[in-house]
């Protein structure tokens, strides 16, 4: 079989149709068609990513095999398993998205909470611009910050898409730890949920302006999932280079 007719098998295989498969690597409809037409062939980089798309050699690819070789059917994803690993190979950048949300609607909420908090204090004495800062301020920074870095991870891992690895899930991790989560994951008690930025945001405004020092102005458990997050991209980073499926053919 020609180059063309293998990538049209695979990709009907998958279930992919020519506008799905072109989003993934980044090239237009007509180009995927020309392909799949023997009318053109795709760059060095283009190869790679098709194969590690659908599970095969680039050997398979380039050569005008006979028959498709055992590893390429062993490695299509079957079962549910093998549908939600395609999923995220192909589109878990979305999870960043989903993330940035919830950073957007932090930050609504926080805002929200502010306002009536200012309504419902105004009296002589009480001292509102540092309220602000103990509490909604720090808040605000952590919100911003995520919603802002879970974008740009989002954006970066769209270029990833068909080559997502399980370990990107630690830069998730990492956000979560260093920015919180706000009211997604419930912390322990007396545990802060703004993150390691937050924590430390909320100690130095709360410093600058005369405060008494806190006892414990950094949650232990932000910093485990920041550290869980950091330990998982570099193990798997280094699992993924030394494993031969992780390597380019």
């Amino acid at each position: 079989m020609t180059f063309g007719e293998k990538l049209q098998r695979l990709r009907a295989r998958a279930g992919l149709s020519q506008d799905q498969l072109a989003e993934l690597l980044d090239v237009s409809r007509q180009a995927v068609s020309k392909w799949e037409r023997n009318e053109a062939m795709p760059e060095a980089e283009k190869i790679v990513r098709i194969s590690r798309q659908f599970g095969v050699s680039t050997d398979y690819l380039l050569l005008e095999e006979r028959e498709e070789p055992e590893t390429a059917r062993a490695q299509t994803p079957a079962g549910l398993w093998g549908r939600i690993k395609q999923w995220y190979r192909n589109k878990g950048y979305l999870l960043a998205w989903v993330l940035a949300a919830w950073g957007g609607v932090r930050l609504a909420d926080t805002g929200f909470r502010m306002v009536r908090f200012y309504r419902t204090c105004q009296y002589p004495g009480f001292n509102w611009m540092r309220f602000m800062l103990d509490l909604y301020i720090p808040a605000i920074i952590s919100t911003v910050l995520l919603a802002l870095a879970a974008s740009v991870l989002a954006l970066w891992g769209r270029r990833l898409a068909g080559r997502l690895q399980g370990y990107h899930l630690g830069w998730s991790l990492l956000l979560a730890g260093l920015l919180g989560t706000g009211g997604l994951v419930v912390p322990p008690a007396g545990m802060t949920s703004d993150g390691v930025i937050g924590s430390l945001a909320a100690w130095m405004l709360y410093d600058w302006h005369g405060g008494a020092p806190r006892g414990n102005w950094v949650s232990s458990t932000d910093l485990l999932v920041a550290a869980l997050g950091l330990a998982i991209l570099i193990l798997g980073r280094r699992y993924d280079r030394r494993s031969p499926s992780g390597k380019t053919e």
